[in-house]
């Protein structure tokens, strides 16, 4: 068996997979915030759920804590930053270089 047979690393890894860049970051932005949601409703049912047997915590506590300035001034700030990563892809170059002519793994 000749050594042309064997594809290279570089060959078989195909990085772009949607030809439509747009249709890349697109996807990246969506698995982004799967994650981030993923992650989030987890600590916070993880912390609901400690502070309600703890007897820390009702509905009529949240429902202040949420009507709160200090709440409400954190959600307008954290509006303008979310705003601001979801855009990141199409405002932005890639952060990361073409890394695909190194990925020879012979």
């Amino acid at each position: 068996m000749s050594d042309k047979s064997i594809p290279k690393a570089a060959d078989l890894i195909d990085l772009d997979f949607f030809h439509d860049a747009t249709t890349q970051r697109l996807l990246g932005v969506i698995t982004a915030l799967g994650g981030e949601v993923y992650l989030l409703k987890a600590l916070v049912n993880r912390l609901t759920v400690a502070l309600e047997q703890q007897g820390v915590v009702s509905d009529n506590v949240l429902s202040l804590a949420a009507a709160s300035d200090a709440h409400l001034a954190w959600q307008a700030e954290e509006e303008k930053v979310f705003a601001a990563e979801i855009l990141r892809p199409w405002l932005e170059p890639d952060a990361a270089p073409d890394v695909r002519g190194f990925m020879d793994m012979e």
